[in-house]
């Protein structure tokens, strides 16, 4: 067992030399000789160091980094140290003459921290679906410290960005759900974290100097959700009810809406509540109500999967012909489709969502020349990348393609998950 420890760990030390070597060669882009030096200590941290060859033929003084250790625990993973500048004649190089960021082998062994922040809480189900994709997803991936929350306050929200920075984060992923309140705390982050931005606020990444922004295109899925209503005939008003009233995401969605729909939009705002609270549908269906009425509704597009059941409940209580869609992901859409009291549901990628933010901040951790980005500041930074995932509309001629079998099928995938929300559906 000791002998299959010392050759893991002595693989990661080799890993470890190959890439101060090669980070070395990249800075001096020249002949100059370097060498390796390593020394194990009692406590069984292994120790690096870089010597550079002089004009005489001899060695110089042993060159430090700050994160130089490799702790004893850690094998099979890549580590790399703090960059050492080598010989004079070639500074200028160094990405514009600003310093290199120190890199992923602290020297307390701790593994560098990341944080994915955004701004719903883990109540709703859409947010709690995101979190455990997220956390699995790094858990499959190797990254030991992801810290994975949700910040409904925009100034709470702010505060969770600093905080990372504050701690040393190399990873930052963030929502922008409001970009007046969230554009300080992100661009200070991008200074020096690699910032990630995800969900809402794909138009505006750009603006706080984000690499890059994974979201649903937001718009695209609204202007889809008035080509269902459409197709069915409607042609009064549509609400478009906001159950998040400060979030970009939404007001894109309805955007959309308003874009390819024929007729009306009539933005509804719920007052704010807890997603998985029966009061607040209560008070949801209520608002809901109310608004088909004072408005002579011909349709409701909600925004979220959880607040589906309560919009055609609402809609069959008053006797309501209006027709009901919805954005986002609900366990119940293909039954509520299928029996014709849904309209359409259009799927909102939480969970796609979450594997791309995680597998971008793995690059960053495994990839040691994407750190040379965090040198870079949000001025000298390329144009965000975004991916944008194309939303999939579930409607009655997309059910007709489903195995005869399905809902049995369904029944079964989805009492695994909410067997209360299908419990009318799947005896």
């Amino acid at each position: 067992m000791l002998g299959n420890k010392w050759r893991l760990l002595s693989l990661a030390l080799i890993a470890v030399i190959g890439i101060i070597a090669g980070g070395v060669y990249a800075v001096h882009h020249g002949d100059t000789e370097v060498r390796v030096a390593v020394q194990r200590h009692d406590d069984g941290r292994v120790e690096v160091a870089v010597q550079q060859r002089d004009a005489n033929g001899g060695w110089g003084e042993r060159e430090l980094p700050p994160a130089r250790f490799l702790p004893a625990d850690v094998t099979g993973e890549w580590r790399v140290s703090t960059p050492v500048s080598v010989g004079e004649a070639h500074a200028a190089d160094d990405m514009m003459g600003e310093p290199m960021p120190e890199a992923s082998m602290p020297s307390d062994g701790t593994a560098e921290l990341y944080c994915v922040i955004h701004h719903g809480a883990d109540t709703d189900p859409f947010w709690f679906a995101f979190n455990q994709a997220a956390r699995g997803s790094a858990l499959a991936l190797g990254l030991t410290n992801v810290e994975v929350s949700g910040e409904p306050d925009v100034a709470a929200h702010a505060a969770a960005i600093t905080d990372c920075v504050e701690r040393g984060a190399l990873g930052i992923a963030s929502t922008i759900p409001d970009l007046a309140g969230l554009q300080d705390a992100l661009t200070a982050a991008r200074g020096s974290a690699f910032l990630i931005t995800f969900n809402s606020g794909a138009d505006v990444a750009g603006l706080v100097g984000s690499t890059v922004h994974y979201g649903l295109d937001d718009r695209t899925a609204g202007s889809l959700a008035g080509g269902e209503f459409n197709a069915a005939g409607v042609t009064g008003t549509v609400l478009c009810v906001i159950h998040e009233e400060v979030n970009i995401g939404l007001n894109d969605r309805c955007d959309g809406l308003e874009d390819s729909y024929g007729g009306s939009v009539e933005r509804v705002n719920l007052s704010a509540g807890d997603l998985i609270d029966l009061a607040y549908h209560r008070q949801a269906g209520a608002e809901i109500a109310g608004a088909i009425m004072a408005n002579e509704a011909a349709g409701v597009l909600v925004l979220n999967g959880a607040l589906a059941q309560t919009a055609t409940g609402t809609v069959a209580a008053i006797g309501s012909e209006a027709k009901v869609g919805v954005i986002g992901a609900a366990v119940a859409a293909p039954f509520l489709v299928d029996e014709g009291d849904l309209l359409f549901a259009i799927a909102d990628g939480s969970q796609e969502q979450a594997t791309h933010v995680l597998l971008a901040l793995k690059n960053v951790d495994a990839n040691p020349g994407a750190r040379a980005l965090l040198t870079l500041s949000a001025s000298q930074a390329q144009a965000t990348t975004t991916m944008l995932i194309r939303p999939i509309v579930l409607n009655q001629d997309y059910i007709s393609n489903f195995p005869p079998d399905w809902r049995v099928q369904a029944c079964a995938l989805a009492k695994q998950f909410s067997a209360a929300a299908v419990s009318g559906f799947c005896e």
